[in-house]
């Protein structure tokens, strides 16, 4: 840091910094809402006897286990 302030190197990386935190807040909730989605429509599935839903759900719970560790 300069006796004048940032340089503009430093205020480009702050800036890169914020666009790059906007954009990992933004992924994470587009990646709660597909989730969200995805339990509904295995829920919705496993309502009506699908054995594809019921593979989803296995599938699921093996990822939650495994991540848990």
């Amino acid at each position: 840091m300069s006796i004048f302030g940032k340089s503009k190197r430093e205020q480009e990386l702050e800036m890169e910094n914020f666009r790059l935190r906007r954009r990992v807040k933004d992924l994470v909730e587009r990646s709660d809402d597909k989730d969200s989605f995805f339990c509904e429509m295995i829920s919705d599935g496993l309502r009506h006897g699908s054995s594809l839903a019921a593979k989803h759900m296995s599938d699921r719970k093996k990822y939650l286990n495994e991540n848990k560790k």
